[in-house]
């Protein structure tokens, strides 16, 4: 496998978190290979305190970085004055084709626009789209959405683009043949929503080129009504977040729950520890930046180790699937069939 590199330095815990999770992946892995890209230093303490087989770090490459882009930072900021940083050199990485893929833990904004400049977006694809996963608990399976803050505003064409961009990835990860594909609504029915959702309705369903299910309300979000949601990055990012909150109230009243009785919890413990896994937000961590030429998987800023290895296996499973070419060849296909219809 080609080599996936790391922004060590990005997120709220930095190396602390990223070098040991890449040790992780490495032993998940065989064939993996990592470029750790950051303060050489520094990485280089922390792997002589981390346990690992010399084979383990021989399949790392350390890529020294001058600086690092932090939260506070405006992403126009990385081209003008930090292009010595973790993350620009390790999106320059998948430029160069040094590294397949690259996964960092971020500033979102930043990491977008610097993919946009070195990476290019792929033919045809008007705006990128952020995709993030999303448990269905009760049939065991993932729905994904997007754009989730890449493109805040998005007209009907780039709505549509987006559900192309998700099926291609719900396919290549799942094994899904023809995802379910649905547009996030204020309501089912077909005379509800913005013009721009109505737009991209009608491109659904002229289309032939997906499975469209129609509108979709946000309390069917963990229904599996839909294999892909699409919405613009504004509402998107509104749900996510909110999702995630859902989760950490519910985690916090587990624990409210188990404090107030705990004879009663010791009996629920293997019901409760099931309902913990089945909703640890660090199993759905890594979000794709869609539309470029090349793979970058965004993790979340306060990922832990076990939650930041996930996003690595989001970077692999993108690589072996060679999902940007996936990507370019249905846009084109939809392209072609769209406009044969239209000929018709």
């Amino acid at each position: 496998m080609s080599a996936i590199a790391i922004d060590v330095m990005g997120g709220d815990f930095g190396p602390s978190v990223t070098v040991p999770a890449s040790l992780d992946a490495l032993q998940r892995h065989p064939d993996l290979q990592l470029h750790l890209v950051g303060d050489r230093p520094h990485i280089e303490e922390i792997l002589q305190d981390c346990a690992g087989d010399r084979a383990l770090l021989q399949r790392l490459e350390l890529v020294h970085s001058e600086s690092c882009v932090s939260d506070d930072d405006r992403p126009v900021t990385v081209l003008r004055g930090k292009r010595n940083s973790s993350m620009y050199l390790a999106v320059d990485q998948v430029r160069s084709g040094k590294a397949a893929a690259c996964v960092s833990a971020g500033n979102t904004g930043a990491l977008l626009l610097t993919g946009r400049h070195l990476l290019r977006m792929l033919p045809g694809i008007r705006k990128p789209a952020i995709i993030a996963t999303i448990p269905v608990p009760a049939l065991d399976r993932n729905c994904y959405l997007l754009d989730v803050g890449a493109t805040v505003h998005s007209d009907g064409e780039q709505l549509f683009q987006f559900g192309l961009m998700g099926a291609v990835v719900v396919a290549s990860l799942t094994g899904r043949k023809c995802p379910r594909v649905g547009l996030l609504n204020i309501g089912a029915e077909e005379y509800k929503g913005s013009r721009e959702i109505h737009d991209a309705a009608r491109l659904f369903e002229r289309s032939g080129a997906l499975e469209y299910v129609g509108f979709i309300e946000g309390d069917r979000l963990f229904s599996g009504d839909a294999d892909v949601l699409v919405c613009d990055g504004f509402a998107g990012n509104l749900t996510i977040k909110s999702s995630a909150g859902v989760v950490h109230a519910v985690e916090q009243l587990i624990h409210q729950v188990a404090a107030a009785d705990p004879d009663r919890s010791s009996m629920a413990a293997p019901l409760l520890d099931a309902i913990r896994q089945k909703i640890n937000p660090a199993r759905f961590n890594g979000a794709s930046l869609l539309g470029l030429q090349g793979i970058i998987v965004k993790s979340h800023g306060n990922a832990d180790r076990e939650a930041f290895t996930w996003a690595i296996d989001q970077a692999i499973k993108e690589v072996r699937n060679n999902v940007p070419v996936l990507i370019a060849d249905r846009i084109a296909s939809a392209f072609q069939t769209t406009s044969q219809t239209n000929q018709e």
